[in-house]
């Protein structure tokens, strides 16, 4: 079996180093940010169903070798620059709003009697394809975020990072990974 059959379909982080002559100089890089939004679970029989509010914390963890030149030089990614491609896929868009899932009736109700306030800037709402749970939102966040570090190393492909996963931590208890 070739080295490479071997690991096919495994995280890159489960592989043991031990299982390379030479490993290669891989390291991971984690930065988080924080937002406070609203959402609901409509179709929940719990307190949930309400619209109500977290402090979300929001992990992101890159992979990749150390760049070699330039100004991240013996860095995966400047964790600045991880943090601002968060700041403009998740802060920007959800931080003091309301995430809604698309087909959840407040979102049609809020947009018929709140027509004049949206023009004017006055709702923050951030409306995804599912229910705005802690596992979509990691993988609502996860999927922005990937295209945000390719645009952002778009001249620097070969030095790029993996993102790894996002964790959503909606409460200080709970929390959601993906992928997984």
């Amino acid at each position: 079996m070739e080295s490479s059959d071997k690991y096919q379909g495994q995280r890159p982080d489960m592989i043991l180093l031990d299982d390379f002559a030479d490993p290669p100089e891989r390291f991971a890089i984690t930065r988080r940010i924080e937002i406070d939004a609203a959402h609901r679970v409509p179709h929940h029989r719990s307190k949930c169903f309400n619209v109500h509010g977290h402090r979300y914390v929001i992990e992101a963890k890159c992979a990749g070798e150390c760049i070699k030149k330039g100004e991240q030089t013996g860095m995966v990614m400047d964790f600045g620059f991880l943090k601002e491609c968060m700041m403009n896929t998740i802060h920007r868009h959800c931080d003091h709003g309301i995430i809604l899932w698309e087909n959840d009736p407040l979102y049609q109700q809020l947009l018929d009697s709140a027509e004049g306030f949206t023009a004017t800037g006055f709702w923050k709402i951030r409306v995804i394809d599912s229910v705005p749970t802690a596992e979509n939102l990691a993988r609502v966040w996860y999927n922005e975020l990937c295209e945000e570090i390719r645009r952002f190393f778009k001249d620097r492909e070969d030095t790029a990072p993996v993102l790894m996963d996002v964790t959503v931590w909606e409460t200080p208890n709970c929390k959601a990974i993906y992928p997984w």
